[in-house]
């Protein structure tokens, strides 16, 4: 798992009054609206005694632990300590890491990482949301026993499509002709031609005949996303723009919005969920079988044609970011958990070299740990 990526912790509308305990890259953090209405993420484990601010209450804008009643605002400083004499100065190292947040498509955005602003990648964009003259949305989430690699690599193979999925793909026509790939620091894309099968149902309006569908399936390292373009026709087009957050190494929940530029009414809804709905659970019978779990750092653990070449662009950058030195060393986390709390570094943290934290931060797989051959590919 990476930092230093923007990763969807929760539904905007999720986060009330109360505060949110989440749970991302193995890590708990909790999730509050302070006085002004924005929404804030601190690590969930309070410096005094370890307690889990997300099972306390929101006061004032603040979070306040339900232990000791120390009360943390949205930069993660301790504002009170009922225990101590009033007027007493509340001591600097009385705090926890904070961390950036954005709210964009309904969902809230949080930066896991020390990264400054400057150097954080960009959210992937999805004009089709804000464009409610020509687009219908609908969302939902998936919860998939696997990780989230995998998951995403998953919704970025198109030769799947005809042997998992029947109703997109012709599992006698599965031929993947030759095809770009468009890529730029943070994302990549591809473009492909493909025969589906007889069209049904409310389809055989769309396509009367079985003529061929253009797909372009894409990723953006922020919020490990998957985006897949779908021309049914000249000017029928639908988009599935989902997230994928590493709960854990062997969890991931899947945040996902459809858009379609036909069939706006509210009615068409339900059919519409249905069927992507249908399509993970295709896909999960697949996922969450795979060995091993865990994509190899080593890609010659497996062997890759041109067809693969999209999910093969998505391992590279990976191993870009491990080779960073942002990869969690999940050996070393087992090793600690149940003795020693630590926590993902947060930008403030990196401003002040570290000082003033009590707790320290999560152990990083070295930069070399990619071997050198696969490196020098």
């Amino acid at each position: 798992m990476i930092i230093n990526q923007w990763y969807v912790a929760e539904e905007v509308a999720n986060i009330t009054d109360s505060p949110k305990r989440v749970k991302l890259l193995g890590f708990d953090f909790v999730l509050f609206r302070d006085e002004t209405g924005a929404i804030n993420c601190l690590s969930d484990v309070c410096v005094h005694r370890g307690a889990s601010l997300g099972a306390g209450r929101v006061e004032k804008g603040c979070v306040e632990c339900p232990y000791h009643g120390w009360t943390f605002n949205g930069k993660g400083d301790v504002t009170k300590i009922p225990s101590l004499p009033e007027g007493t100065k509340v001591p600097a190292r009385a705090r926890v890491d904070s961390y950036p947040v954005q709210e964009k498509y309904g969902w809230v955005w949080v930066f896991l990482g020390d990264l400054p602003e400057a150097e954080r990648p960009q959210l992937p964009a999805f004009p089709e949301f804000d464009d409610t003259e020509n687009w219908r949305c609908i969302r939902g989430e998936w919860l998939w026993q696997a990780d989230y690699v995998r998951v995403v690599e998953n919704g970025l193979d198109f030769a799947h499509a005809p042997f998992v999925h029947p109703s997109f793909g012709d599992r006698d026509r599965a031929v993947i002709h030759d095809f770009e790939i468009e890529a730029d620091e943070w994302s990549a894309t591809a473009k492909v031609t493909y025969i589906p099968p007889l069209p049904r149902g409310i389809w055989r309006y769309i396509r009367k005949e079985r003529t061929p569908v253009e797909a372009k399936p894409s990723f953006h390292c922020s919020g490990a996303t998957m985006r897949l373009d779908v021309w049914l026709s000249p000017t029928w087009r639908m988009v599935i723009f989902d997230v994928n957050t590493p709960v854990d190494e062997n969890t991931t929940i899947t945040r996902w919005i459809m858009a379609r530029s036909f069939f706006r009414q509210k009615i068409f809804d339900g059919d519409s969920r249905k069927r992507t709905l249908k399509i993970f659970q295709q896909d999960t019978v697949i996922v969450e079988e795979i060995c091993p779990e865990l994509v190899p750092i080593d890609l010659r653990e497996e062997f890759s044609v041109k067809s693969d070449g999209l999910m093969n662009a998505f391992r590279f950058k990976r191993r870009e970011l491990v080779q960073r030195g942002w990869a969690l060393d999940i050996q070393a986390l087992q090793a600690l958990e149940g003795r020693r709390a630590v926590v993902i570094p947060s930008p403030t943290r990196r401003e002040e070299q570290g000082r003033n934290f009590v707790l320290k931060t999560a152990p990083l797989l070295p930069g070399d740990a990619v071997p050198e051959a696969v490196a020098a590919e």
